[in-house]
């Protein structure tokens, strides 16, 4: 149990003896302590006003161990941090500090990023990429065990067209994501003017579904050309998966999945040979098998979401996707339901992502922004901000942890449901609501520490801590409670507000309570509180995929 949770046990158990029954504290809001107990429910349940009933049981309550003053305002008991609170608080902020049990033992699956083979990535995959990943790695701090699963989707029309390209154009200069897209565009209008073409492009396709040798062959050569440049985007981002999975392997199955949706009466085979899961009037009903007898994009979801439970059994499968297809798994989910799946599926959508002043994407048209231009970019902005900075050591790889790390956080820190407008040079200042604020409040605590040398940073006994002090260690203190909210809500956002929190609160710290210039047993407790402000940051940073600088 840490500090925090210690206090709010302490405030609880002296609430009851005062006569509240099962009380419950929370953060108080700012200027009313700083922990608080509402008396709405109470005073409605007696009649009484809420203010009196807050008077009568702060009157009662001595303040514990960890709290200096208990007090009523505005219809709240509201407690107030004691020396000893920060002392015990401070002393336990270590590595490792944060890290929780609240998901162990958990199977989770989490699907993100997924593109389509035969396309490149592009600026729209930044935020499945990052929140997966990131979401990822939040459980694993809570103690799950999570499989991070990339569904690349090879089945469709454009793997089918690019399979068909191969035979006759050949593709011998594809080798980055730039020359996968160019590649692309030329032969889908290639094909579109071709009606041969065309046609051959849907029998290669029906081929595919039917497994056929020789398309086979050609399918592994579309992945390779595929795959290599997008596996290099991951390795540049710092993103890894447990299991890399195509959705074309899924056809035998997706097909047995269909069948058994009819003999469930969940779905029926109409008079035109096309098969259709009936959900109205909950949802659209929708078509799971084509009458030429190919499956879809959807029948391949129900057989994936099996397959991932035989081989994983896990507790929840989460998907990470763009919200434009949340129809589309409600249906598939509701459909899993009806056919007497008792697994848990969970879809988080997100809204798009737009540079200022750019249109819908769209590969065919070859009105894409790749993803490796768009870290580029950050990249750059970044070098102009480190450029000229007398401690930029290593300009080349500090711009790289920057200008990642600053889109990183620019993309976790809005609510998925939001759509995000980007501007690189805006992300990666150094002042604001940035990831490289929060990078350059960590670089700053390494210089303290560096030049502190040898200097101990230890918290003396019985200190005292002044109000810049106590609202910088109180923030940090909140770190385990943050991490496990922002794990079971699923939410990186709420941890990327609180590491700006921590950032603003050590910059007043900092302005304030000169650690340097100090000695004895206050300088110890102010290196102590630097070091533990480096820790967590550096450790929030980690949770969200972000590297720290040593310099900037």
């Amino acid at each position: 149990m840490n500090a925090l949770q210690k206090a709010m046990k302490e405030a609880e158990a002296a609430l009851e003896k005062a006569g509240a029954k099962d009380a419950s504290v929370t953060k108080a809001r700012e200027g009313f302590g700083d922990l608080a107990f509402p008396c709405f429910a109470i005073a409605k349940g007696k009649g009484k006003n809420p203010q009196a009933i807050a008077e009568e049981l702060a009157g009662k309550v001595k303040p514990p161990r960890f709290f200096s003053k208990v007090g009523a305002q505005a219809g709240f008991v509201n407690f107030t941090f004691s020396d000893v609170f920060y002392e015990d608080a401070l002393s336990e902020i270590k590595k490792g500090f944060g890290e929780g049990s609240s998901r162990k033992g958990d199977v989770v699956c989490i699907d993100y990023s997924s593109p389509n083979v035969g396309k490149p990535l592009h600026i729209g995959h930044i935020r499945s990429t990052v929140l997966g990943d990131a979401i990822k790695r939040l459980l694993v701090f809570q103690g799950a065990k999570v499989v991070g699963s990339n569904y690349l989707c090879d089945a469709g029309k454009q793997t089918a067209m690019l399979m068909t390209a191969l035979k006759h154009f050949g593709a011998k200069d594809i080798k980055t994501e730039k020359d996968l897209l160019e590649y692309y565009v030329r032969i889908h209008k290639d094909i579109e003017k071709n009606p041969e073409l065309a046609e051959e492009a849907r029998l290669t396709l029906e081929k595919m579904e039917n497994g056929e040798k020789d398309v086979a062959v050609l399918l592994k050569k579309v992945r390779g050309i595929s795959v290599a440049p997008i596996h290099a985007a991951y390795k540049r981002l710092g993103v890894s998966f447990e299991e890399e999975l195509y959705d074309s392997d899924l056809v035998d199955e997706a097909k047995k999945t269909a069948a058994e949706a009819v003999k469930k009466d969940v779905a029926v085979l109409e008079a035109e040979g096309e098969t259709v899961v009936m959900l109205e009037p909950t949802l659209p009903n929708y078509v799971i098998m084509r009458s030429n007898g190919t499956t879809l994009y959807a029948t391949r979801d129900l057989a994936l979401a099996d397959y991932r439970f035989k081989k994983h059994h896990f507790k929840e499968c989460v998907y990470v996707t763009a919200s434009e297809q949340n129809l589309h798994f409600k249906q598939v989910f509701e459909t899993l339901r009806r056919m007497g799946r008792k697994y848990e599926l969970k879809h988080i959508g997100f809204g798009l992502i737009f540079l200022q002043g750019m249109e819908k994407l769209s590969t065919r048209e070859g009105k894409v922004l790749l993803l490796d231009e768009v870290l580029d970019e950050c990249v750059a902005a970044a070098r102009k901000e480190v450029e000229g900075r007398e401690h930029a050591t290593n300009p080349a790889k500090t711009s790289e942890e920057i200008g990642l790390g600053s889109l990183k956080f620019a993309v976790l820190r809005v609510t998925p449901e939001k759509s995000i407008v980007f501007d690189p040079k805006a992300v990666t200042a150094f002042e604001g609501f940035t990831g490289a604020y929060v990078q350059y409040t960590v670089v700053r605590t390494n210089g303290i520490m560096e030049k502190a040398g040898k200097t101990k940073s230890a918290v003396p006994e019985k200190a005292k801590f002044e109000e810049h002090e106590k609202a910088l260690v109180a923030a940090l203190a909140q770190f385990p409670q943050t991490c496990e909210d922002s794990a079971r809500n699923m939410q990186p956002h709420v941890l990327c507000d609180y590491l700006l929190t921590v950032a603003s609160k050590f910059s007043a710290f900092y302005a304030n309570c000169p650690v340097l210039f100090v000695e004895g047993a206050e300088k110890e407790k102010r290196l102590a509180i630097v070091k533990a402000t480096q820790l967590v940051l550096e450790q929030g940073l980690a949770l969200l995929g972000i590297n720290a600088p040593e310099r900037m």
